[in-house]
């Protein structure tokens, strides 16, 4: 009973929680802080960042460019069949709610004069 009747007290006292969160905020800041000095330590060396250091494929010569023209247009018409099917579903789609929805639109008609004529017959 004395353990909690402290705990009650310490956690009661706010000064005293703040501190202890400030103090725990402080060293895990301070560990990543350290953490992240070793971690930047081990990268590689940065990227090389001029023409000289990568070189583009235009340089490689002319076959490596052909080669990569064709893959390029290989996937363009890919993309081209790609977005023509999606078209195709999406024709599909709206075709089929615009079915979905006169069908439902009749129901409601349906509904609506089946509604009206009970209350013709209930007075």
């Amino acid at each position: 009973m004395d353990w909690l009747t402290f705990l009650k007290d310490v956690i009661a006292t706010q000064p005293f929680l703040q501190v202890f969160v400030g103090g725990c905020t402080t060293m895990l800041i301070g560990w990543m802080v350290t953490r992240a000095r070793g971690d930047r330590e081990q990268l590689p060396p940065p990227a090389p960042n001029t023409i000289a250091d990568v070189p583009m494929p235009f340089l490689q010569g002319p076959r490596e460019v052909v080669d990569l023209m064709r893959e390029l247009r290989d996937l363009a018409r890919r993309k081209a069949e790609d977005i023509g099917r999606i078209a195709e579903c999406v024709r599909i789609l709206w075709e089929e709610s615009k079915r979905q929805t006169e069908l439902l639109s009749a129901i409601e008609r349906e509904q609506a004069v089946e509604n009206r004529s009970h209350e013709r017959e209930a007075r």
